[in-house]
């Protein structure tokens, strides 16, 4: 049986309105402890497809356009800050502030127990059994990223690709 995350989860539509935890329909998920909007990953192909992968770039340190930037439905410049961007521009769940989030914002989403994804799937479903990027950094060529398929911490070349999952604080 899984333990249980301190926080009081809510699923939200698009629109940005709080749905029942029954829905299947939700784009994003309110963290009530911490304020925090969390996006939702979608299985059908586009923006912000389960699949798709981003090489860690700021604009100043990462890596903009290489050999792993290549597997997100635009296939040229798969980076976070370009999708930063498009997540912004779309106002997803009524949000226009999204980011990368922190190292530890991240894994306040863990939940360990007997399944090897280590999150909430009811909230969070078609999350990957991989890393998910941090706006965290060690260096100008190292980025920390979040497994959550045994929950340590571990640290990237920007310039290997990982998952996504972007956050705002609620407006």
């Amino acid at each position: 049986m899984a333990s249980m995350v301190n926080a009081k989860l809510f699923k939200v539509s698009d629109r940005g309105l709080i749905l029942s935890n029954t829905s299947v329909e939700h784009r994003c998920v309110l963290d009530d402890q911490s304020k925090l909007v969390w996006e939702v990953k979608l299985s059908a192909k586009g923006l912000q497809n389960t699949q798709n992968t981003y090489t860690w770039f700021d604009g100043k340190t990462g890596t903009k356009n290489g050999d792993y930037s290549h597997n997100c439905h635009w296939a040229e410049s798969c980076n976070t800050q370009a999708y930063v961007q498009a997540i912004g521009g779309i106002n997803l769940c009524q949000q226009t502030k999204w980011r990368l989030p922190t190292q530890a914002e991240l894994k306040t989403l863990l939940v360990y127990g007997d399944n090897d994804l280590l999150i909430d799937q009811q909230f969070f479903p078609n999350t990957q059994l991989k890393s998910y990027w941090s706006s965290n950094q060690l260096n100008d060529h190292i980025a920390v990223d979040v497994p959550f398929y045994y929950g340590g911490s571990e640290s990237s070349d920007k310039s290997f690709d990982a998952y996504v999952r972007l956050v705002s604080d609620a407006n």
